[in-house]
């Protein structure tokens, strides 16, 4: 089972908000096996959280959408997303690749090791 959770910039904090993660971090049962970088971050959503008249943010719903899905496509095969917390657009480009997204918490861990083996053992 390929496990997917977004991380930040460190390779392995959980980010609560998927958009904005640095990298998406990709598990094979208990072991990283790639990192994909988020382009929406730096460039996207982490950037101009103070500046509401970035470009980015007055997207059409739709255009929004297709521009997560071109940062997700490189998840396709992955089975899961355990996710804190996720906007719609990036739901449902999540969801065009195939990925079924399950919600955790802050105490289901804060690194990706810890919500990898919580999730493993059943306490998620």
């Amino acid at each position: 089972m390929k496990i997917v959770l977004a991380v930040d910039e460190d390779k392995k904090s959980i980010v609560k908000r998927t958009g904005q993660s640095a990298y998406f971090a990709i598990y094979e049962d208990d072991k990283l096996v790639d990192l994909v970088p988020n382009k929406h971050h730096g460039g996207g959503h982490h950037a101009h959280r103070k500046h509401e008249t970035h470009e980015h943010l007055a997207l059409s719903d739709e255009k929004h959408t297709n521009s997560h899905k071109k940062d997700v496509a490189a998840l396709k095969g992955c089975d899961i997303i355990l996710v804190q917390a996720v906007g719609e657009n990036m739901k449902e480009a999540l969801e065009s690749v195939g990925l079924k997204i399950k919600k955790i918490r802050q105490k289901h861990g804060a690194t990706a090791d810890e919500v990898i083996a919580n999730f493993l053992n059943g306490d998620i």
